[in-house]
C-alpha cells in the first residue's frame, strides 16, 4: 500500500528516518492538552477491528483496479486475515508492479471483484473500527470498484477509521518502514504485499498507542485525529457529495457547493437537483435532492434529520488541528 503511493506526487515527501530515541516521546498537543476529566471513557463493549490494505493497478481511480485486498481481524499478529486476489479488467501499470510484484498472469484465473463485492461489504459492515495505513487511497480505490459495478458505496459513516499514518503526523511523519523500526523496534520483511503491510499496520498502531501514552483513550477519541478523510463527521450518508452545515444540507462538490439544498430547490438552479437525478450519483445523493425537490424547506430539513440523523458538527474538537 504505503509503497506503491510512494511512487505518485499526491503522497506527502517522506522525511529521513531519525535515530531512535530511547526517551518515552510525549504525546502531541492535540491530544495531550484535553484534560483527564473531560476525555471520553472507552465503551465497555470490546469494539470489532479490522485492518486492510489494497493492491491496484495504478492510482487512477477512474481508470484502475484493487488487484489484491486484505483485511486482518484485530491488532495481533496472531489474529485470523482474509485475503482476496482479484483479476482487473484493465492492464497493471508497470510502476505499480515495480512495487507489489502482482503480474496479470498470476490473476488470470481470479474472479472480478464482483464475484466478492458482498462479502468484502459483510466484513467492513461488521467493524467498529477500521485501521490502515496512509487509507484516503485504498478508502477511494475500494469505494470506486463499487460504483463501477453499479453497487452503493461502503457505509463508513458510523465507523471510527483510524490512519496510523496520520496518527503519527501527529508526532513524527514517517514511512510505515520507519515507523515499525521506531514503534516495534525492527524493520519488516516482505514490505509492500498487502499482507505483511497489515500485519505491520497492526503492530505500529499497538507501539504508537504504548510509545505516546495513549492506550486510556478510545477509539472515538484517537479517530479524532487520524481519519485521513477531513470533514467526514458532517457527510450526510456515505459519500462527500452532500454534508450538514449548521442546521441544513449543502451541496460538496460543482459549483454549486456550499449551496443549501433546499435553497437550490426552491430557486432558479433547481435544475441541478434534477440533473443529478438524471445522473449516476449514489442512491443516498438522488433521495434527499428528489425529496428537496418534493418538499418545503422546513418540512424538508424535518425529513432529512429523522431519515439522515442529526447534523453533525462540522467545528473540529479542542484536541484535533
Amino acid at each position: 500500500m504505503e509503497g506503491t503511493l510512494s511512487l505518485f506526487d499526491w503522497r506527502p515527501p517522506t522525511p529521513t528516518a531519525p535515530e531512535v530515541s530511547p526517551e518515552p516521546a510525549s504525546p502531541p498537543a492535540e491530544l495531550s492538552r484535553v484534560p483527564d476529566h473531560t476525555r471520553p471513557t472507552a465503551t465497555p463493549a470490546t469494539p470489532r477491528i479490522i485492518v486492510f490494505d489494497c493492491e491496484t493497478t495504478g492510482i487512477d481511480f477512474t481508470r484502475d483496479q484493487v488487484i489484491e485486498l486484505c483485511v486482518q481481524h484485530g491488532l495481533d499478529d496472531t489474529a485470523p486475515s482474509q485475503t482476496w486476489r482479484i483479476r482487473p479488467a484493465v492492464s497493471i501499470h508497470p510502476a505499480a508492479q515495480a512495487v507489489h510484484g502482482i503480474s496479470m498472469a498470476e490473476l488470470e484465473s481470479c474472479p472480478p471483484f464482483a464475484d466478492y463485492a458482498t462479502e468484502i461489504a459483510a466484513v467492513f459492515a461488521n467493524a467498529d473500527v477500521i485501521v490502515g495505513y496512509n487509507l484516503s487511497f485504498d478508502i477511494d480505490m475500494l469505494q470506486a470498484e463499487y460504483m463501477r459495478i453499479g453497487q452503493a458505496p461502503l457505509d463508513l459513516s458510523n465507523k471510527k477509521i483510524v490512519d496510523a499514518f496520520r496518527l503519527w503526523q501527529q508526532c513524527e511523519p514517517r514511512s510505515l518502514q520507519h515507523a515499525h523500526v521506531r514503534f516495534v523496534g525492527d524493520a519488516f520483511a516482505a514490505a509492500h504485499s498487502a499482507s505483511a503491510d497489515v500485519a505491520a499496520t497492526g503492530r505500529v498502531l499497538v507501539g504508537m498507542l504504548q510509545h505516546f501514552n495513549l492506550p486510556e483513550h478510545d477509539w472515538n477519541h484517537i479517530a479524532s485525529v487520524s481519519d485521513p478523510i477531513p470533514g467526514r463527521a458532517s457527510w450526510v450518508g456515505p459519500s462527500r457529495h452532500l454534508r450538514w452545515e449548521g442546521e441544513v444540507i449543502v451541496v460538496g462538490f460543482g459549483k454549486h457547493s456550499g449551496a443549501a439544498v433546499h435553497e437550490l430547490a426552491a430557486g432558479p438552479e433547481r435544475g441541478f437537483l434534477s440533473w443529478i437525478l438524471e445522473r449516476d450519483f449514489p442512491p443516498h445523493v438522488s433521495e434527499i435532492c428528489k425529496a428537496a425537490l418534493e418538499r418545503p424547506g422546513e418540512e424538508f430539513i424535518a425529513w432529512a434529520r429523522q431519515r439522515y440523523g442529526q447534523p453533525a458538527p462540522t467545528s473540529q474538537p479542542p484536541f484535533s488541528k
